[in-house]
């Protein structure tokens, strides 16, 4: 009986938890929207910088800049060299977050690359339930999945147990 009510409650606690990564990869995209907005802003910003100084491209602008004398202008450079690789790897998370599935989705937010991202975004999540049916399916049968892979020792125990209580039988020919 306690079990069984065990089940119950865990059940109920994986289907909840399970709800909450669809709202989540939302708010993931949302947050890596905006910085992704504001790197966009900064790249815009030096590709019409590079073409007012004459440069060919971005690429060389920041090449030519880290070849200066001062060590602040080298740091620079550097810097928004990374910050233009930092926006190709958003534009990919925020595909996989938008049109990818599920599981897709919640890889990626769990990748260790990601941690200090999805820590900003768990300070200011609050859960609440998906709306769309895909959402809600998914999550429920990761529920039922992760209910059965936790419960399956208990019950392989107990059904071995049982078969061991089972008086044997002889049958004499």
């Amino acid at each position: 009986m306690i079990v069984r009510v065990l089940d119950k409650v865990l059940f109920a606690v994986l289907f909840i938890i399970t709800l909450q990564v669809p709202i989540l990869a939302d708010h993931y995209r949302q947050y890596l929207s905006g910085y992704y907005d504001a790197l966009r802003d900064e790249v815009t910003s030096s590709t019409e910088l590079a073409k007012q100084h004459g440069f060919s491209s971005v690429e060389a602008m920041l090449e030519s800049l880290q070849q200066n004398n001062e060590a602040v202008v080298r740091e620079n450079a550097t810097l928004k060299a990374e910050r233009f690789a930092q926006i190709n790897a958003i534009e990919q998370g925020m595909r996989k977050l938008e049109h990818g599935h599920y599981f897709e989705k919640l890889v990626f937010m769990a990748t260790p690359s990601q941690y200090d991202t999805l820590d900003r975004v768990l300070d200011n999540f609050s859960p609440s339930v998906p709306l769309t049916p895909s959402s809600i399916v998914f999550s429920l049968v990761t529920a039922i999945l992760l209910n059965l892979l936790i419960w399956t020792p208990h019950f392989c125990y107990c059904q071995v147990k049982k078969a061991r209580s089972k008086p044997k039988r002889f049958s004499y020919k």
